[in-house]
């Protein structure tokens, strides 16, 4: 029998956990659009763009009047241990945050190790309505914070 070199064991991998990243992340694609809500004294805009390229990136700000007083950059995407979230408030790469559970509509993610947040979720509790939540259940803060936005036209 001959032997395979890893390397090309590798080769002949790395189409079979493409299309299973791009399943996973296109489950996710019901977060999709333009959402906003009021937030710290101002107006939370959050857009998701449609999964695309094995990766779901999103544009956060909060709007205090004309002023621009927050925002973050978030990159969903899969990898080697599945299908993970980044965020890069004011542009700073953060902590990433893995999938815990997901479904038609609800995806938590969670990181243990860092400060608040330990999970964020995602649910798309209506048509038009997103709800975001901030929390610490692997923490000793007991903070939540949460985000109830509905869609905006473009």
């Amino acid at each position: 029998m001959k032997r395979i070199s890893l390397s090309l064991a590798l080769l002949l991998c790395v189409p079979l956990f493409a299309d299973k990243g791009a399943a996973k992340i296109d489950s996710l694609a019901w977060l999709a659009g333009r959402w906003s809500g009021p937030m710290w004294g101002g107006e939370f805009v959050a857009t998701y763009n449609a999964p695309a390229g094995g990766k779901l990136l999103s544009f956060s700000e909060l709007r205090k009047g004309d002023t621009a007083a927050f925002y973050e950059f978030e990159v969903f995407e899969a990898t080697a241990e599945g299908l993970v979230f980044t965020p890069y408030p004011r542009g700073q790469k953060k902590e990433t945050f893995k999938l815990a559970s997901s479904d038609a509509q609800k995806a938590v993610f969670e990181n243990p190790e860092k400060d608040f947040p330990t999970r964020i979720e995602y649910w798309r509790k209506e048509k038009d309505r997103l709800v975001i939540t901030l929390s610490d259940p692997h923490g000793r803060s007991g903070k939540t914070e949460t985000f109830d936005l509905k869609r905006v036209a473009d």
